[in-house]
């Protein structure tokens, strides 16, 4: 694929972003504005969805058409990876009453498969596709957790260490040092190493040789205590929805 390939996909869900937040009709001019695209080539994407039926023109402004829902139900209608992680999330979700979430990696980071929201004023915000950098989240270490010692080691080496906060592992050695900790633990915790007022916590399953992490994120001041039991509990959910993705 080529480099104008790349740009216009991205420039594409560049578009689709923009209209969610915006959630009205607008102008060419307003669209290429907001995004800093040439207008030319904004014209030509919109003119292509169009085409397409996954855009229409009123009053001489743009909006998405319901298109776009269909397709992203029917894909997530099939995806069997989360529907079959879903009711131990909601089960997770309603016994510990934070947010949970279903990650995977993706390349050098961790994407979120599916978020349940914790219903409180006061949470761990999350959405489904989001990414997180794998060396920063307890989703990251539960992930690399479950490869081979040698895989684990290649992937920590490719990472970028950027530090978030001063509790941010720093190095390749100081990550897997951590994963080894929280592997005989039996699961992953990320203490403020992300968000200094965050707590995440993590422990991965495995269906038919796919790698997932049931994730538990909460603020810092209301788990802080309660880290090794929450652990346990995810720990024991992920074991038992490998021990029976085998039988």
């Amino acid at each position: 694929m080529s480099q104008n390939e790349v740009k216009s996909a991205r420039r594409v869900l560049d578009i689709l972003r923009f209209f969610a937040e915006e959630k009205a009709p607008a102008s060419l001019a307003r669209i290429s504005q907001a995004l800093d695209f040439p207008k030319s080539s904004c014209l030509s994407l919109l003119e292509t969805l169009t085409a397409e039926g996954y855009a229409y023109q009123v009053d001489g402004r743009y909006y998405l058409t319901g298109r776009w829902l269909r397709d992203a139900q029917a894909v997530s209608d099939h995806d069997r990876l989360a529907a079959r992680c879903r009711p131990t999330l909601e089960r997770l979700h309603q016994e510990i009453r934070e947010t949970m979430i279903l990650a995977k990696l993706a390349k050098n980071s961790v994407v979120y498969l599916d978020v349940i929201e914790a219903d409180r004023v006061l949470r761990f915000s999350a959405h489904i596709g989001q990414h997180k950098p794998v060396h920063a989240s307890a989703s990251g270490r539960a992930l690399l957790s479950a490869l081979p010692d040698e895989q684990q080691a290649r992937i920590a080496r490719a990472l970028k260490y950027e530090r978030h906060t001063p509790a941010t592992p720093a190095s390749a050695k100081a990550l897997l040092q951590t994963i080894a900790e929280g592997t005989k633990r039996g699961w992953q915790v990320n203490l403020g190493e992300y968000q200094s007022d965050t707590i995440s916590i993590a422990a991965p399953a495995r269906l038919d040789g796919e790698v997932v992490a049931f994730v538990l994120g909460a603020p810092m001041s209301r788990i802080g205590d309660k880290v090794d039991q929450l652990g346990a509990a995810l720990a024991r959910a992920a074991a038992d929805l490998t021990a029976h993705s085998r039988s």
